[in-house]
């Protein structure tokens, strides 16, 4: 091989990106769809993955609270069927809690899981109503160790 050649290849090497952990890709779902089925009173789990201070501030109406931190922990407020579709949202676009809590529910055994990806800052900037506090449901409120 020759030098340039042997740099060329060098070179492609330093290029490629460094290898990542394979993660998990969840089907992606947006606001429209969400708050169709909230208003349509669709059987769904709808999953606030941020911190539970965040989750009083503001979250999609029905929404639990439920920590990315603490899915596993608390996997007994998931639904029983676990075909039952369970909705993972968090902060935004830049945002992996949802993810984390969508591919801990896998490993629990659920098998329909949507994120919504673009998350409360989407929901916020198209106007859609938000509920705050803990709501009338003690169900909303995360486990006792937080």
């Amino acid at each position: 091989m020759t030098r340039p050649a042997r740099n060329l290849a060098l070179l492609g090497l330093l290029l490629l990106p460094a290898a990542a952990p394979a993660q998990q890709q969840f089907p992606v779902v947006g606001a429209e769809h969400v708050k169709a089925w909230i208003d349509g009173k669709r059987r769904m789990t709808l999953v606030d993955s941020r911190t539970p201070e965040e989750y009083a501030q503001a979250h999609l109406p029905g929404a639990i609270s439920i920590p990315a931190d603490r899915t596993l922990a608390e996997a007994g407020r998931l639904p029983r069927d676990k075909g039952q579709l369970v909705v993972f949202y968090c902060r935004g676009m830049g945002c992996t809690l949802s993810h984390a809590s969508a591919a801990a529910a896998a490993r629990l055994g659920h098998t329909y899981i949507l994120v919504y990806q673009a998350g409360m800052p989407d929901w916020l900037l198209r106007g859609y109503p938000v509920e705050r506090g803990w709501g009338p449901s003690p169900a909303a409120r995360p486990g006792p160790a937080r």
